[in-house]
């Protein structure tokens, strides 16, 4: 009877250590678990906030490209009309002075 006690002691000794890691096994799962539903939970928020982030980016240098390309135009348009009105009163005078000097020519002949 020693020996058969004996064994059924040594049985149940393994038997409660196998339950014991099983135990903190199935609680250290768990803790991981939790913790990688936060860490998930904290990338997908990093992920939003950095998203958010390059869309304002994205919008402010579209904004200022779009004022540098108009003020360029504004910029060319105001160069081009002056040029042009510089080179038409410069042709004016110079058909003044022409038919100036044709006048002068026949009065001259007269």
């Amino acid at each position: 009877m020693d020996l058969h006690s004996f064994a059924i002691g040594i049985v149940t000794m393994v038997a409660f250590a196998l339950v014991i890691t099983a135990v903190i096994g199935m609680l250290k799962v768990t803790a991981l678990a939790k913790s990688f539903i936060t860490l998930k939970r904290r990338l997908e928020d990093d992920e939003q906030h950095l998203s958010r982030e390059i869309n304002m980016v994205e919008k402010t240098m579209q904004n200022q490209i779009s004022n540098e390309v108009t003020s360029l135009h504004q910029h060319i348009e105001t160069a081009y009309q002056h040029s042009t009105s510089y080179t038409d009163k410069r042709i004016d005078k110079l058909i003044d002075t022409y038919f100036d000097l044709n006048k002068t020519k026949k009065l001259l002949k007269d």
